[in-house]
């Protein structure tokens, strides 16, 4: 029996996982809630799940809240011009419908605004997890998540299926009344994520000279793990 409790336990540390999962989760839904933070608190699900969930540095609250402070203004600015845009794609597809629906200008203006809306989310499935983790102003972040949207295009249809997947979960756990769907699924979907991130993010994070302690060992940073 304190064999089974001990926290080394191979069930143990699984069950843990699975609590800081919900718990992430949790914060997550609940930082959203007021729509306008939904960047930062992103930024944030990010951050937590490579650092704490993939990891095992540190405890998720800590973490998110010290990500959430750290990049709200700069989460927040890009949220709302991803918001605003999306606003003004959708009303016009509307008007176009509404006023041009059957000629052929129509349609290629419906095809144009859907076209900028999906290369926007392309660049927005990028852009809260770039801000975790460099430091940049507001151009270069888009340029970046630009770049590698597009230079590494099968990582961004394994991101964009991640969303959709997620998407799909909460609106079946919404109409059929599974609660716990919304305590699983975001923190399940932030650790998988990390997964082909994380992958590129160590291709462009700057070379750092290695730090030695006084007994030899190198101190190897998380994210370089």
């Amino acid at each position: 029996m304190d064999r089974f409790f001990n926290s080394d336990n191979r069930v143990m540390r699984i069950l843990s996982k699975i609590f800081d999962l919900a718990w992430l989760s949790i914060i997550y839904i609940v930082f959203c809630i007021p729509v306008v933070t939904f960047g930062a608190a992103t930024t944030s699900l990010y951050y937590v799940s490579a650092k704490v969930i993939r990891h095992d540095r540190s405890y998720v609250w800590r973490e998110f809240w010290h990500c959430f402070k750290t990049n709200f203004v700069q989460s927040t600015l890009v949220w709302v011009i991803f918001a605003v845009l999306y606003t003004l794609m959708i009303f016009n597809i509307r008007m176009v419908g509404l006023t041009d629906s059957a000629s052929n200008y129509g349609g290629y203006m419906s095809g144009a605004y859907i076209a900028i809306t999906l290369v926007a989310f392309c660049i927005m499935c990028y852009i809260f997890a770039v801000i975790s983790r460099f430091t940049m102003k507001i151009g270069g972040l888009f340029k970046f998540s630009m770049f590698l949207a597009f230079r590494h295009f099968l990582h961004t249809l394994i991101l964009l299926a991640i969303w959709g997947g997620a998407i799909f979960l909460l609106v079946v756990g919404v109409t059929f009344g599974v609660p716990y769907m919304m305590f699983l699924v975001p923190g399940i979907c932030g650790l998988l994520y990390t997964f082909p991130v994380e992958h590129l993010f160590k291709k462009y994070m700057p070379k750092a000279d290695p730090v030695i302690t006084d007994e030899g060992d190198e101190i190897v940073e998380w994210y370089n793990e």
